[in-house]
């Protein structure tokens, strides 16, 4: 071949590939890609989404530390990813098992090996953008990471602002004062900020920021979630408390003494076999309440079995189970039975300085005025401030203006002021120092 012809060869090659690459992007550019498969018979789909769902301040929650199984589902399709690539597909509404290198699919029993020493990530994304996971016998929003040495510690990854949907009503009543629910939720993300990564009691052991209980702020997850909680965290989004330049860790106290000690509670244990007999669902491995209604009680229960999933009604599901009220707060496994956990009846207030909070807002003062009675500086003033301005969109950053003059407490007369009554106490110089943490 002429060197003007094999010129001509390699001129008419390259724009061949270069056609090639235009009508069919996808495929010449997975064709370099090696992909994952489950099964060496049927190659997997690639996600159209990643491991982590979209954050602006992540948070890492530790819902269950160093145990020795943990079980998954998803109720969306979603996938299992090591270091942020895809491994395998998951199937809606199946559980998996999880053990310390290996996922197991209960319903078929086919497992898959996970790399030890390699970060694994749970995913699923539904058609409306939602990450939201199930573990621990709850569901979460965002996606979660296994650290599957020493056992499985599983932890929850989402937004700062998204972790709050589920905090703000696990420490305070949906149905309480929308201000007193705001005041709840700026002081809890004060406390959530002030704990991230170096301030953390548990990132360097345990890997993760915070814990979901009373050793750091209760987490419920998505069940708990409500309207008015969702509107208290959103027009308060990424407002906190500062200190001299430093995040005020936002105490509070959800309880006072014994984590149940204002509440009626009462326990009961269920054999396996009522539940499967009720539910008329085999193999039971999680009951999980769905959602809880503004009140505390369980508006719908999941009943996971290891073939199949199905929703009942919460109310209908304690009144079969002989419990004494439908405000189930927690379910756990315990050798061939079910312990429900739930709240009886005369339920008392959650914590002292939230009643008062409510009070407060009863009559008519606002969120801002609430927090400078618990948190004002030596100086009188309370500082509210954006945890990073640039962060958040130009609304947010225009209501900023109005925090950026420390906010002052007027003089007595020019607010309203709370009267003393039979039922509800006026919070006291004593209450502000009793803090729960």
């Amino acid at each position: 071949m002429s060197g003007q012809h094999k010129h001509r060869f390699e001129r008419i090659f390259a724009i061949v590939l270069a056609l090639l690459a235009i009508l069919w992007p996808d495929s010449v550019a997975l064709s370099a890609t090696k992909k994952p498969e489950m099964d060496a018979k049927q190659p997997m789909l690639w996600p159209t989404f990643g491991p982590y769902p979209p954050m602006v301040h992540p948070v890492r929650i530790g819902i269950g530390t160093r145990a020795p199984v943990a079980r998954i589902a998803v109720w969306s399709p979603g996938f299992v990813f090591v270091d942020n690539r895809p491994l395998m597909p998951l199937k809606p509404q199946v559980i998996y098992q999880i053990t310390p290198g290996k996922i197991t699919e209960l319903a078929t029993g086919r497992s898959t090996s996970l790399p030890l020493d390699r970060r694994t990530q749970i995913a699923a994304r539904d058609p409306l953008g939602t990450y939201a996971v199930w573990a621990n016998n709850r569901w979460w929003r965002g996606s979660l990471e296994l650290i599957l040495t020493r056992g499985v510690t599983t932890i929850n990854l989402l937004d700062l602002e998204d972790y709050l949907q589920g905090v703000v009503p696990s420490e305070m009543p949906a149905s309480w004062q929308l201000e007193a629910l705001k005041s709840q939720a700026v002081a809890a993300r004060s406390y959530a900020v002030a704990h991230l990564g170096k301030g953390s009691k548990w990132l360097n052991s345990e890997g993760f920021d915070l814990v979901p209980d009373v050793r750091d702020q209760a987490y419920k997850g998505l069940a708990a979630e409500a309207p008015s909680t969702r509107i208290a965290v959103f027009q308060t989004q990424g407002i906190i408390l500062r200190d001299a330049g430093r995040i005020k860790p936002g105490f509070y106290r959800a309880t006072v003494g014994d984590y149940y000690e204002n509440l009626n509670i009462r326990t009961k244990i269920v054999p396996k076999a009522t539940v499967e007999k009720i539910t008329g669902v085999t193999n039971v491995v999680g009951i999980t309440v769905k959602q809880w209604t503004i009140n505390g009680d369980a508006h719908s229960m999941q009943i996971m079995g290891s073939k199949r999933a199905r929703e009942v009604d919460g109310k209908s599901f304690a009144r079969m189970l002989g419990l004494s009220t439908p405000g189930i707060l927690d379910v756990r496994e315990e050798g061939s039975n079910w312990v429900f956990t739930c709240r009886g009846p005369g339920n008392g207030a959650r914590g002292l300085s939230q009643h008062g909070a409510n009070a407060l807002a009863k009559r008519g003062w606002r969120y801002e005025q609430i927090l400078q009675h618990y948190y004002q500086d030596p100086d009188g003033q309370l500082r509210l401030e954006f945890i990073d301005r640039s962060s958040f969109a130009a609304a947010a950053a225009a209501a900023a203006a109005r925090y950026r003059t420390p906010y002052t407490r007027p003089q007595r007369g020019h607010m309203p002021q709370p009267e003393p009554s039979s039922d509800e106490e006026e919070p006291s110089d004593e209450e502000e120092k009793d803090e729960k943490k």
